[in-house]
């Protein structure tokens, strides 16, 4: 409903007089942000929550969460391809909702994104991310420090507020990573600091 849609044209092309610069850390706080809506309102029993979801989504007034704009500020000259993007995905769900029983909505829903993107906010290895940053920004990881020092020295230090009290920051990025604001996670953002390997198949 909203990633890897025309919001994806939006961050990719640069601001104008109109449109405000929607870098990687306004799209880490609205993408972490609507994901959380996105599971308020799948496990909701009420009728029309979709529908409710859709207009979050499209709302062009309401201040995101974390940033300093709205989706006007940073959609501009993308808003009416957004929309019927959104709207086709939301016509699609509920018209597939309304074939299936509850659980096995759920399993469609979630199923072309199974294996894929599971250390993203709200995933399963998320949390493994979070506590893999936190050691190395205390650190406390030796070999990602010779490994990935030199990146890390080129994308420059964590910002203040990370680096002052990393047990907020811990909080924030397990539970609602928007509080940090988009400057915050413009650094996080495609930062190898939060990577974790994938551990190795079981050999036969």
């Amino acid at each position: 409903m909203w990633r890897n849609g025309p919001i994806e044209d939006a961050h990719a092309s640069p601001p104008s007089k109109r449109r405000k610069n929607l870098n990687d850390g306004a799209m880490f706080a609205r993408n972490t942000w609507l994901t959380r809506q996105a599971f308020d309102a799948l496990g909701s029993s009420e009728s029309f929550r979709l529908l409710e979801l859709e207009d979050v989504i499209l709302a062009r007034e309401a201040i995101w969460p974390g940033c300093d704009g709205t989706l006007t500020d940073f959609g501009w000259g993308f808003l009416g391809e957004i929309k019927k993007h959104v709207k086709r995905r939301v016509d699609t769900l509920m018209h597939f909702e309304a074939q299936l029983s509850h659980d096995d909505f759920l399993v469609f829903v979630a199923a072309p994104q199974l294996g894929t993107h599971d250390d993203h906010f709200g995933m399963p290895r998320w949390p493994v991310c979070v506590k893999a940053a936190m050691g190395r920004l205390r650190g406390e990881d030796e070999e990602f420090l010779r490994k990935r020092g030199d990146v890390m020295r080129r994308i420059g230090p964590a910002p203040d507020a990370v680096a002052s009290d990393l047990e907020t920051t811990e909080k924030a990025l397990l539970k609602a990573p928007w509080e940090l604001g988009a400057e915050v996670l413009d650094w996080f953002a495609w930062n190898p600091v939060l990577r974790v390997p994938r551990p190795s198949p079981p050999a036969c």
